[in-house]
């Protein structure tokens, strides 16, 4: 037993090694998700003066690229291999509140480049059923460790974490579980410091829990293998420039309204010693420095320099202001910065301001291509990881076979004109509906739906129409644009024409 021991401590150093180098490429990743990065500072004056006054000015653009990939991610259903499965299916999903919980898996997959999902058999005390648990864990406290063989194999997964002044771990493998803990206040750095945790303080041996899965509850949600990249990493370098500007510019704005003055004497008398001893007070220096100022001598002079502030020298012969740095000096490189952010991280310029000029038609859509393309790449793996984790549930709820399908909406669809007008042609010039409806980004189940009992000729009126309804609303709004009509005006015209076709494809299907 004491050789078992050792080896299955050495697995759980090795992991919590792994899991600790890691840590910190995890950590760096979600300050700037959450815009925490300071700024980065040439002079320790400036950098000690905006500390002593907790000065922030967070323009936070690096979560872009997270943010724009998570929205593009949407379930649009999972089925089984028949009805019962798929009635079982939707109720883990109920369960699990995983409406909920994959969006959040998705956006830390996103921000960290690996996220956990746990999937844990949970048996009923009072009936003795067995349901299934899932929940997020993060890459900060879980890694699963792959085989050096087979890299698409899991060797084992390791857990740590701080429970009062204890540290717990658990080692999970394809059959097993190992629980370990330290005393109070141990580090848990040393191999002698962990021990054996039993999940029965009557059952000594219970810190090793077989089962019989033959796999590990464990689910890996990445962007790379073996383990993944923050979607906003090539961003990091753009935030740093940005948060530098933003910052230095925001210092400029109070000299930009209230620019330092200045006269000029005409004589050599500049003799300017208004001030008493006690005009400076301690809380105008940072805490910390007894009221002495970094460039403090013993010889201080009376004359002050700062927003609204007057150089007064006797017998004035000029007096003026000094320029301020202009804005576009720091807007102009953000921008620049904003657009280098876009480039490198695969991520349409657009969606970094929607409120801006928005391009549209096919723009939009060579634009999006290999954002659309990496979108599409995420659907694959999540999908893959998401449909293991599902079959995993099913058999441990009792389904000998389980087949789980998981249903993506389209990473990217036409909604417009142009698009439709190309759907059109595409069919006109022989191009099979069904293709060139799916070429559009409409998922097979719902072309083939939609084409059920529907000939050529009803498909190129439905294609039409469509095609007709996006151009008038192009046009309406480039009208309201122009003052035309008003927003209210256009909703109306809109909702108006859109109740005709519906009431008219109503009256075809039931003549």
């Amino acid at each position: 037993m004491d050789e078992e021991a050792n080896a299955l401590r050495d697995d759980l150093m090795y992991g919590i090694h792994e899991l600790t180098e890691a840590r910190p490429h995890y950590d760096q990743a979600a300050l700037y998700y959450d815009g925490k990065v300071p700024e980065v500072f040439s002079s320790n004056r400036i950098r000690r003066a905006l500390a002593a006054h907790n000065i922030d000015f967070d323009l936070n653009f690096a979560k872009t690229p997270v943010d724009a990939v998570t929205d593009r991610l949407e379930i649009a259903g999972v089925t089984g291999k028949d009805d019962a499965q798929t009635a079982l299916i939707s109720q883990i999903w109920q369960d699990n509140q995983l409406d909920l919980e994959m969006p959040d898996v998705f956006r830390r997959a996103g921000e960290f480049g690996d996220a956990y999902l746990m999937v844990l058999p949970v048996e009923d005390d009072d009936d003795k059923t067995v349901r299934v648990e899932m929940f997020y864990n993060s890459p900060q406290t879980v890694r699963i460790i792959y085989d050096e063989e087979n890299p698409r194999r899991k060797a084992f997964t390791v857990k740590r974490w701080c429970e009062a002044k204890l540290q717990r771990a658990e080692v999970q493998y394809d059959g097993r579980t190992v629980r370990w803990t330290t005393e109070a206040n141990a580090s848990g750095a040393e191999p002698g410091d962990w021990k054996p945790w039993p999940a029965d303080p009557e059952d000594p041996e219970s810190w090793i829990i077989d089962n019989d899965w033959n796999e590990q509850p464990t689910f890996h949600f990445r962007t790379d293998r073996p383990y993944g990249t923050p979607e906003h990493y090539a961003a990091y370098g753009p935030q740093n420039a940005i948060t530098k500007l933003q910052a230095t510019h925001m210092g400029t704005v109070d000299s930009q309204g209230f620019p330092l003055r200045y006269a000029l004497t005409e004589t050599a008398n500049t003799d300017t010693s208004d001030l008493e001893p006690g005009d400076f007070d301690d809380e105008d220096f940072p805490p910390n420095t007894n009221g002495v100022g970094p460039s403090d001598s013993g010889d201080d002079s009376s004359l002050k320099g700062g927003p609204g502030e007057l150089l007064l020298l006797r017998g004035f012969k000029q007096v003026g202001q000094f320029d301020v740095a202009q804005p576009g000096v720091f807007l102009d490189p953000i921008q620049f910065n904003v657009r280098a952010m876009a480039v490198i991280t695969t991520t349409p310029l657009h969606l970094f301001d929607p409120s801006g000029e928005q391009p549209s038609g096919q723009s939009v859509r060579a634009q999006d291509a290999p954002f659309t393309r990496k979108v599409t790449n995420r659907q694959l793996s999540y999908g893959a990881t998401l449909r293991e984790a599902l079959t995993f549930a099913l058999r441990r709820l009792g389904v000998p076979d389980p087949v789980v399908t998981v249903h993506w909406k389209p990473a990217e669809t036409v909604d417009d004109a142009e698009g439709w007008a190309t759907v059109k042609a595409k069919i006109e010039a022989g191009v099979p509906r069904r293709q060139a409806l799916m070429e559009a980004g409409y998922r097979a189940e719902q072309v083939d739906a939609w084409l059920t009992g529907t000939d050529d000729a009803e498909l190129q009126r439905r294609v039409d129409v469509l095609a007709s309804l996006a151009d008038s609303a192009q046009k309406l709004g480039a009208a309201k644009t122009l003052g035309v009509v008003t927003d209210d005006q256009v909703a109306a015209l809109m909702s108006g024409a859109i109740d005709d076709l519906e009431a008219l494809a109503t009256a075809q299907e039931t003549g």
